[in-house]
């Protein structure tokens, strides 16, 4: 397996600059992607195509056009904010998947109308569990207390086979396995809950 290149840990390290990210909510994107590495030098080539995908998205889609309703999302916890707002989106519980929608719900927690403006960690960790605990709420999201980005995921997972069991779809042989695309699957339950939702809407 190649290693990521030079010139694509570069691009790693400036786009998070660009955000605004800390060394350790830099980290927590790179795990968030790529199965639990934390360290550019782990990454291959692919997986660090991934993380630069995912910074992007973050940056607004890295043209300087920001992404569908995006405000251009910077500072050091604007990854964590958007990791779980994706998450609410995914559940069903969010109903706009757009930066700004995460932003008035920011304003409302802070009085911050930008997560540029959240410097510091005891409002951040405010902001987080209010996101969390809004979550484990709708959606009985049971969060781990170790706080592991990857039993994190899990735990989206499993309520996200909660969610879908309650609205009538079928969940037979949803398992976790060692191999499981967590990130894949998340996305696609997600999908197929919004998409029966809207449904029941019609």
């Amino acid at each position: 397996m190649s290693t990521a290149t030079a010139q694509q840990i570069g691009a790693i390290h400036g786009i998070a600059r660009r955000l605004g990210l800390d060394t350790d909510t830099r980290r927590d994107v790179i795990a968030a992607v790529a199965g639990g590495k934390r360290s550019c030098a782990e990454l291959s080539k692919a997986e660090a195509i991934r993380v630069i995908d995912r910074l992007k998205a973050l940056q607004g889609g890295g043209s300087g056009t920001p992404a569908r309703g995006a405000a251009d999302l910077a500072g050091p916890y604007a990854a964590k904010l958007w990791a779980l707002w994706l998450s609410g989106w995914h559940l069903g519980v969010v109903r706009e998947r757009t930066d700004t929608a995460l932003l008035a719900f920011l304003e409302r927690q802070t009085g911050l109308e930008h997560t540029r403006f959240l410097s510091d960690a005891a409002s951040a960790r405010r902001v987080i569990e209010a996101l969390k605990a809004w979550l484990a709420r709708e959606a009985g999201v049971e969060w781990p207390a170790s706080g592991n980005i990857e039993a994190s995921k899990a735990a989206v997972w499993r309520a996200q086979r909660r969610r879908m069991a309650a609205l009538g779809l079928s969940v037979a042989g949803a398992e976790l396995g060692p191999g499981t695309d967590l990130d894949g699957e998340i996305r696609a339950g997600g999908a197929v809950i919004r998409k029966r939702m809207k449904a029941g809407q019609a």
